[in-house]
């Protein structure tokens, strides 16, 4: 499977709340009418994060905002961003993407995540690598020379255990 690669143009941070959303002030909204659409993401601790668009009712006067409308949730991070077109995009990070994966995705979105969500992505990373190595080690003891693999597992927020895992 081929590598998605956002085509961004500009990264669009700081957008984590209704009061806080990126405004498009020129939206469609069926055929003819035009209105207004905001923007940003929600971090939300034990579930992830999830991109939420609002756009406002051009049938009534004044500015009226219709239901806001919701993604699933994303375990990691996601951020939002511009592409060529001008249309507000977002890319994330899942639950099924390995350790080596995570980080080239931490090294290649730093700067389009928000600042507060790194320590987030970082001990995802920190927990994932540990499961790996865990798997990994398990599948070792499978061969007949290994009984017992002690390992230690840094969870990324200063603590840390000794592992060991016997046959």
């Amino acid at each position: 499977m081929e590598k998605f690669i956002p085509d961004i143009q500009e990264a669009l941070k700081g957008h984590t709340s209704m009061e806080t959303a990126y405004l498009v002030d020129d939206y469609p909204y069926g055929f003819r009418l035009r209105c207004k659409i905001r923007y940003w993401i929600e971090y939300k601790t034990g579930k992830g994060f999830r991109f939420w668009s609002q756009t406002s009712n051009p049938k009534v006067a004044g500015l009226i905002w219709n239901k806001p409308k919701a993604s699933t949730y994303i375990a990691n991070t996601m951020f939002m961003y511009l592409d060529s077109n001008g249309h507000v995009q977002w890319h994330g990070l899942g639950i099924y993407n390995n350790a080596a994966e995570s980080r080239e995705f931490l090294d290649s979105f730093r700067e389009f995540i928000n600042p507060e969500w790194l320590p987030v992505l970082n001990n995802w990373i920190n927990r994932k690598t540990a499961y790996e190595k865990i798997y990994n080690d398990a599948q070792k003891m499978q061969e007949p020379k290994v009984d017992t693999i002690v390992y230690e597992v840094n969870y990324g927020d200063g603590r840390l255990e000794e592992v060991e895992v016997k046959k």
